[in-house]
């Protein structure tokens, strides 16, 4: 495998770094993991007893006598019948919002970020420089590359562009001293869905060139066996996800193993991809149910509309596990919060996927842990020995010969702190929905919304569009909400409304299973305006429904089944605006309600 000189020196830095930490953590109260099967990242120890001390791992003996120097006020944790692990590693995952904490909750310690907004990536690393953070997992982020329109433009993170290949150095300079541990390079033409403007073929060694120069690892999204022959070609260090075309074969296995990549094949959203996803699966165990939020639920239950392809599944599993025959080191990585994918959960999920794909339950633990850090060069985690970093979790049962024993958590630590998990708040007593009027505008004056109403538009997720509203007269009395915009170009999925809330606030959520149908009066340009429903089930990607409007008034009934994937007993809000396509638009609304 390909080693570059900064991930030597990370180690060595750590090292060396780790000593004031483990002299100043002297006289912190122990705790004792006794008598527990050990998975170290590497073997499985019968039968051994780790001691925490402070941040760090203090010591690793066989048995399950407590050493002497643990002293007597240690707090000692019984680990017969149970399997102790390095906090898992997902090598592949996109976080905002609460997504590190929902990790930790699933014994995920370290996350690698493939897409975030460079200034909160930094602000988490600033945070972890600081000290621990034993509340959260921890973060690497790749610097992303990518085109003007291409993918990952669409996610709502304002990213950076390379369009001029001469500029590729000084790019990937402003990715480093943006704090990128690795850069993580988008080579997506949209083979698998709509055409996407990427890069040509002969840019793709220039900027692993730069990556290299600059000390950073290249790695690469793909979605092709023809895309990942190109990347190998030009140098990548891994690939972070599996292709799912189907034209893979034996010299393709052969070309990565010659080159010493890595791959992350992110089997969980694949799944999802196939239509066979187990996201609904996943949720229904009891042992992970009690601690899923509902939008992670909602999440795991979402799909891509795609109609199920088992072969399709069973040939991405079969090139997964000839490559890991092969020799090429295999990474666990969940691509949280695509659908049927969440934070944390679907990270046990992937495990699973591994072990069908003919990786042991061992190999595919090692996957999570150790072959992650070894890959990245992470250094002082997803091991257990003494001076390492104490990510612990403790799992009953043997994971080592179960894999989905994993899911049966007894007791997380992070950076040596007991980690107490969450459970999901209960969804009784929430405000069941009459039938209401949610807004007639006969108050309205100026611009001023009514309360609980607002503008909504995709520059909150990175876009460009804009809107503007206020009160209009109806011809035949009254008063109506003339909304009037543009939607722009700079994000794929763009638009521009009013949005009105169901409860206090977004992500309040209320109980309309008495609720048939969005109603309203419309008047418009004769164009097809889109309606979106918000809500537990749906995560945080809105459910979209059309509808017409021309210049004479008419009423608008959608009912709520016209929402795909929601779930009315959990809704948050709703939304009403203008067309998809670009340009200027108005539209004028009356009587919004909820109507049985």
């Amino acid at each position: 495998m390909k080693r570059l000189p900064f991930r030597l020196l990370r180690v060595a830095i750590v090292a060396v770094c780790g000593l004031p930490a483990l002299a100043g953590s002297a006289l912190a109260q122990p705790t004792v993991i006794q008598g527990a099967r050990v998975f170290t990242g590497d073997e499985v120890l019968p039968n051994t007893t780790v001691v925490i001390r402070g941040p760090t791992i203090e010591s690793v003996t066989p048995g399950d006598d407590i050493p002497a120097a643990a002293g007597a006020e240690a707090t000692v944790v019984d680990g017969a019948g149970m399997t102790l692990l390095p906090g898992l590693i997902d090598s592949h995952t996109h976080n905002f919002g609460p997504a590190l904490e929902q990790a930790l909750n699933f014994g995920v310690t370290t996350v690698l970020d493939m897409l975030t907004a460079e200034a909160m990536a930094a602000q988490w690393r600033r945070e972890q420089a600081a000290g621990a953070v034993p509340s959260r997992a921890d973060v690497f982020a790749g610097g992303p590359v990518t085109v003007a329109g291409g993918h990952g433009t669409q996610f709502g993170v304002a990213l950076a562009t390379l369009d001029d290949p001469e500029k590729t150095d000084a790019f990937i300079a402003d990715r480093v001293a943006a704090g990128a541990d690795f850069i993580k390079v988008i080579y997506e033409a949209g083979s698998a869905g709509r055409p996407l403007p990427t890069f040509a073929a002969s840019t793709l060694p220039q900027i692993v060139t730069a990556a290299h120069d600059h000390d950073r690892l290249a790695v690469f999204h793909i979605s092709t066996a023809e895309a990942a022959r190109e990347v190998i070609a030009a140098g990548a260090d891994g690939l972070v996800h599996m292709y799912f075309d189907g034209t893979g074969g034996p010299e393709f296995v052969e070309a990565a193993h010659e080159a010493g990549i890595f791959i992350v094949p992110t089997l969980a959203v694949l799944e999802t991809i196939a239509g066979t996803g187990g996201g609904v699966e996943l949720a229904a165990d009891p042992r992970i149910a009690p601690f899923l939020t509902p939008e992670q639920r909602g999440g795991l239950g979402q799909d891509f509309g795609r109609a199920p392809d088992p072969e399709l599944m069973a040939q991405i599993l079969a090139g997964v596990g000839a490559l890991h025959t092969a020799g090429v080191p295999i990474l666990a990585g969940s691509d949280a919060p695509n659908p049927g994918t969440t934070h944390g959960a679907s990270i046990h999920r992937e495990l699973e996927l591994l072990v069908r794909a003919g990786l042991t339950p061992v190999e595919a633990l090692r996957a999570a842990t150790a072959a992650a850090v070894d890959a990245f060069g992470l250094g002082d985690r997803g091991r257990i020995a003494a001076g390492l970093k104490a990510d612990l979790i403790l799992v009953r049962g043997d994971a080592t010969e179960d894999v989905l024993a994993t899911r049966d958590i007894a007791a997380i630590w992070k950076d040596g702190t007991s980690f107490e998990r969450r459970k999901a708040e209960p969804t009784t007593g929430r405000p069941r929905l009459e039938p209401t009027m949610l807004g007639d505008f006969e108050d309205l004056s100026g611009s001023t919304l009514p309360p609980k109403w607002s503008h909504s538009t995709d520059a909150f997720a990175g876009g460009k569009s804009t809107v503007t509203s206020a009160a209009a007269p109806r011809d035949e009395g009254g008063t109506a909400l003339r909304i009037e915009g543009e939607i722009k170009e700079g994000f794929p999925f763009p638009w521009s409304g009013v949005m009105v809330l169901l409860g206090s606030q977004f992500n309040d959520p209320v109980d309309a299973g008495d609720i048939r149908a969005l109603a309203f009066d419309a008047r418009g340009e004769g164009a097809t305006y889109q309606a979106m429903a918000f809500g537990e089930s749906l995560g945080m990607r809105p459910a979209a429904a059309p509808f017409g409007a021309g210049e004479d008034w008419g009423r608008v009934e959608i009912p709520l089944s016209s929402f795909r994937g929601l779930d009315p007993s959990g809704a948050w809000a709703f939304f009403i605006g203008g067309p998809t396509d670009l340009g200027p638009f108005w539209l004028e609304i009356d009587n919004v309600e909820l109507v049985e």
